[in-house]
């Protein structure tokens, strides 16, 4: 995709950057960061999207949002730790970089397609954006992508010598950078140990277990993960219930704790631990919960004295509390509830509210655009639509993003069937709330009355129950 920005003097990227080069790159919690996006030269509505990633607690921030004039939006971010944000809008994209407890400002001219950025880490964004950290390219799965691999990480950190030595950048963005592109490289190259050809315990023994000063960053997390038992290079794949996955946790904390100091070990194992809360969050029932909670509390009963830092443990089993107490309060859609009602566009601009499928089987699909998993399922969502259509099923795609051309694309290009719905103004709210939409795809049939039949129903479940409950009139 191609990025048009407003270049920023050479002289103002050193002056900014000499002035903050004492900065410390940490990691602390309940940290924050403010945000404000200018928006000018709105012609037509556009969709605006930007996610970060925080290690602890684990999770993916993500905000879609539509822009239909010139406009201002300002939100105060969540931030533990400092982090890449990549933007899209429309034709072009960029990369923000935030950091705890400054702000940072950006002026995009949507008639121009430019983008310019003020703040503390302007000269941060403007690096990133013409020289991102992810790899946008394909290689093949042959014996020759490692090689690539290091070949292009090794031209990414010659760019970042020569953007600080030229004075373009501070020091603690380089070491940090430094750091940041040797993890990352790894973490690309488990993508292409699955074939066989290079496997997993070979990459490990390649890259042995390595302490980092930024032992918060993303990658560094994510190179981590991949030192365990050999047995479960093939288990996480072809097996991987809840049962597997607990094992493969704990054996992960197990090899860590062994091969790296206190602290880096302590920070990691609440990591672990704290990405079984979103799994709580996904929870639909108190059933649910209590089935997911039990590998929660059995790992911290396991793990809970090598986390040093009691803040971290305390808040691990605070937001297990407050996630429960959530769960109790919500209205829970049951079977034979009324389903909430929606008034929605489809992308031919027609519009539709449930009432228009009284009479019929319906199965709500809730997806976005960039729900990897939502695109993959297409074609079997197709043949529910081909096996059961003539006996009363309709398929109703609910797109959650404000994004109808990104949509319209991924419905041509996978020929998808059934009615296509979009979300604007407050409908996503309204109906990820009604609905408890926690994760994507989501799944509800709704019987021929208009009343729940499952709220939330897992992929390889599909066909049971639409089978199931075709024939009731």
């Amino acid at each position: 995709m191609k990025r048009h920005l407003l270049l920023i003097a050479t002289a103002l990227f050193a002056a900014g950057c000499s002035q903050k080069s004492d900065y410390e790159c940490r990691f602390t919690l309940n940290g924050e960061t403010h945000l404000t996006f200018n928006f000018t030269n709105v012609d037509t509505p556009k969709s605006f999207s930007f996610f970060y990633n925080q290690s602890f607690p684990t999770n993916q921030h993500r905000r879609i949002f539509s822009v239909e004039c010139d406009t201002t939006f300002e939100f105060t971010l969540h931030l533990n730790h400092p982090t890449e944000a990549p933007c899209w809008c429309d034709n072009f994209d960029f990369i923000m970089f935030l950091v705890q407890n400054e702000t940072l400002t950006v002026n995009i001219d949507l008639a121009n397609s430019t983008v310019s950025f003020d703040g503390f880490t302007e000269p941060i964004c403007n690096y990133l954006t013409n020289n991102p950290t992810w790899l946008f390219e394909d290689f093949e799965n042959d014996e020759s992508c490692f090689a690539k691999l290091d070949s292009r990480y090794a031209d990414k950190q010659k760019s970042l010598d020569s953007a600080y030595t030229a004075g373009l950048l501070p020091k603690w963005f380089r070491d940090l950078q430094t750091e940041n592109l040797s993890f990352h490289k790894v973490f690309l190259k488990q993508g292409y140990t699955k074939d066989g050809f290079n496997n997993m315990d070979s990459l490990r023994k390649n890259e042995p277990i390595r302490e980092s000063q930024y032992y918060w960053i993303d990658d560094y997390k994510n190179f981590l993960y991949m030192f365990f038992a050999p047995r479960f290079d093939t288990l996480l794949d072809s097996n991987r219930s809840d049962d597997v996955f607990y094992e493969y946790v704990q054996d992960n904390i197990d090899t860590i704790k062994n091969n790296l100091p206190a602290e880096i070990a302590s920070f990691f194992t609440a990591v672990r631990l704290s990405g079984y809360l979103h799994s709580l969050r996904k929870a639909h029932n108190q059933s649910e919960y209590n089935e997911k909670n039990k590998y929660l509390n059995g790992l911290i009963e396991a793990n809970s004295s090598l986390i040093k830092d009691t803040s971290l443990l305390n808040h691990i089993t605070t937001e297990q509390t407050n996630i429960y107490n959530e769960l109790l309060s919500k209205k829970i859609l049951k079977k034979g509830d009324k389903a909430p009602i929606f008034y929605l566009k489809s992308l031919d601009n027609k519009s539709f509210s449930l009432s228009d499928f009284a009479g019929k089987l319906v199965l709500l699909n809730f997806w976005d655009t960039h729900c990897s998993a939502c695109i993959a399922s297409i074609p079997h969502k197709n043949a529910f639509v081909e096996k059961y259509g003539k006996q009363g099923f309709e398929l109703v795609n609910i797109c959650l993003d404000n994004a109808p051309d990104a949509c319209q694309q991924i419905v041509k290009d996978n020929h998808a069937l059934g009615y296509q719905l979009i979300c604007k103004g407050q409908w996503e709210k309204n109906l990820r709330d009604s609905y408890l939409i926690s994760g994507r795809p989501h799944f509800t049939l709704i019987d021929r009355d208009g009343l729940i039949i499952k709220n939330y129903i897992k992929f390889d479940s599909l066909e049971y129950y639409i089978e199931k409950n075709i024939s009731v009139k």
